[in-house]
């Protein structure tokens, strides 16, 4: 699994199947996460499945080695795979479009991914 705050950039291989969370808590400070509607890409061989609310508190690492904590209900996971690479010199080559809902309505939040060849 990989983690990520939403102002973050998502490292994703072509070849590998992978579990992404997103810290959304500074996105919607004072709310909670209810649901996920969805979550899509501009990136048609992107294949993006299993959004679910983080329903408990989540410790992981983010991409540069950096324990985060995620709060319960205030970030999403979901699942990765394929994609079109870009060059590696590239700050990202797709951007997630993750919509949820809260207290406040539908909300969404873009997350930034650099889809790179294994």
């Amino acid at each position: 699994m990989t983690c990520c705050t939403a102002d973050g950039v998502l490292l994703h291989y072509t070849g590998e199947t992978k579990t992404y969370y997103v810290d959304l808590g500074e996105a919607i400070k004072g709310r909670t996460v209810s649901s996920v509607t969805s979550v899509t890409s501009a990136d048609s061989l992107l294949t993006i499945s299993s959004a679910a609310v983080i329903a408990a508190d989540t410790s992981d690492y983010d991409q540069q080695g950096n324990a985060i904590t995620i709060e319960a209900n205030t970030g999403v996971q979901f699942t990765m795979a394929a994609g079109t690479a870009g060059d590696g010199d590239d700050e990202y080559t797709t951007t997630v479009v993750v919509k949820f809902v809260t207290s406040a309505g539908t909300e969404q939040a873009p997350v930034r991914v650099k889809v790179l060849s294994l």
